[in-house]
């Protein structure tokens, strides 16, 4: 998934204001969380040391799919 399709899905969707992304490890701004990870990923893209940006968006879209 590119960072303009997670973009999309993000943008047209209602979001929970927190969630426990992994044991130990709760984002208690989703909406702000995934706002600055897309900044972040636009800047440096997907490259090696911001993989976990990208990783944290695909678990947040997986969490709320799921």
């Amino acid at each position: 998934m590119t960072i303009e399709e997670l973009e999309a899905y993000f943008s047209g969707i209602d979001l929970p204001q927190s969630l426990d992304l992994y044991p130990g490890t709760r984002v208690n701004d989703v909406t702000k969380c995934i706002e600055t990870h897309l900044v972040v990923l636009k800047i440096h893209g997907n490259v090696r040391p911001f993989e976990c940006f990208y990783d944290r968006l695909i678990k947040i879209k997986e969490i709320i799919e799921g």
